[in-house]
């Protein structure tokens, strides 16, 4: 017997019929999908304080789940998404102990009911908490609340933000800045300006992300243009740049084209924005709450904890000095190691090594003793 899940996929009704179900367990699931699910499981461990979650046990991720819904301080929502997250992890776990020979499933079958007998009917559908303030970072753990309201709601306004962020936090632009960004073909250059050959005697080259600078006028940014490669992305990744900017050039029309960048900003991301509050908001989400600006403050603070160097935090975010980065963007601490991209060289080369210091009061003369 199988019944439909909230995520749109045919659920078995038991282990080992959820198993057999497919040839690997989720691979009717988007990558999306399991990336969220992977999270969760990794909350799950650090709710236990175990620091490698692969040491989990399904008595374990049975008591977290009874624990917080007991608790009654999650939503419906938020609990539905943490049961499919812990069925598809005792299904995949189980698989493997299968596929190795291990016949002894006894403890994943029973936690598999137990999850399933779990009721969540009885949540709250939403929190009592309305309020909220912007935040510099967009956590692992927010991009999956908004997921889960997605498959929940499915709100247009809220997918289309979770294409724009997914997006955005790989490079981190301005919003506005997608309208004219292009996914672009980059032949690698010495500082010379001659061309760099591989080993095959080709040039060397990457797909990347041509951006133009948003506050070029301002002289706040790095030039008119920067070049942000792409070559840390797989082609899964890169397609997600990709579909938002197919996305945003569907928006772009000559009316746009002729507002202000304020009006741009309220046209294309107004909908977005007050969907994605309107989630934080109703899940009570604890601290300052993120939004779309705050995939900007996060990409920089992934560039910190990756060892990027202020000049070339500068050159990936459009800065025309380092001082930009470090006085007002995302903090080393928020950070996730192993995201961030790197900037072309020549956009490297066209920022300014400043450093802010405060000026020093004058210093009063000394009296000459003549009155």
């Amino acid at each position: 017997m199988y019944k439909k899940s909230f995520d749109g996929t045919l659920r078995a009704g038991g282990l080992f019929s959820r198993i057999a179900a497919e040839e690997r367990v989720g691979e009717s699931l988007a990558s999306d999908t399991i990336l969220a699910y992977s999270r969760k499981i990794r909350q799950i461990a650090s709710r236990a304080s175990i620091s490698n979650y692969s040491q989990l046990t399904p008595e374990i991720i049975v008591q977290d789940l009874k624990d917080r819904v007991q608790s009654k301080k999650i939503t419906q929502a938020t609990a539905r998404m943490e049961k499919s997250a812990t069925l598809f992890w005792l299904a995949e776990k189980a698989q493997g102990l299968m596929d190795s020979s291990f016949q002894d499933l006894g403890d994943y079958e029973a936690a598999y009911s137990e999850i399933l007998a779990i009721v969540v009917g009885e949540l709250p559908k939403t929190s009592e908490n309305t309020s909220s303030v912007k935040a510099k970072d967009f956590s692992d753990e927010a991009v999956d609340l908004l997921l889960q309201a997605a498959f929940a709601s499915r709100s247009e306004h809220l997918f289309n933000a979770l294409l724009f962020i997914r997006a955005n936090l790989y490079v981190g632009l301005r919003p506005i800045e997608w309208l004219d960004a292009s996914v672009e073909k980059y032949l690698h250059k010495n500082a010379l300006g001659d061309p760099i050959y591989g080993s095959d005697g080709s040039i060397k080259s990457s797909l990347s992300l041509v951006v133009f600078n948003a506050k070029h006028s301002s002289i706040r940014g790095n030039s008119e243009k920067r070049i942000i490669l792409l070559d840390n992305l797989d082609r899964e990744k890169i397609k997600h740049i990709e579909e938002w900017l197919k996305f945003i050039s569907h928006l772009k029309s000559p009316e746009l084209m002729r507002m202000s960048e304020s009006e741009q900003y309220k046209n294309i991301y107004g909908g977005m924005q007050r969907a994605v509050r309107s989630v934080f908001g109703k899940e009570n989400w604890e601290g300052e709450a993120p939004t779309l600006y705050s995939t900007r403050h996060q990409a920089v603070a992934n560039a910190r904890v990756d060892g990027l160097t202020q000049k070339e935090i500068a050159a990936l975010f459009g800065h025309s000095s380092t001082n930009t980065a470090r006085r007002h963007y995302g903090k080393r601490k928020a950070g996730y190691s192993g995201r961030s991209m790197r900037a072309a060289p020549e956009s490297i080369w066209a920022v300014r090594s400043t450093v802010a210091v405060r000026p020093k009061p004058p210093r009063s003369e000394p009296s000459l003793g003549l009155g």
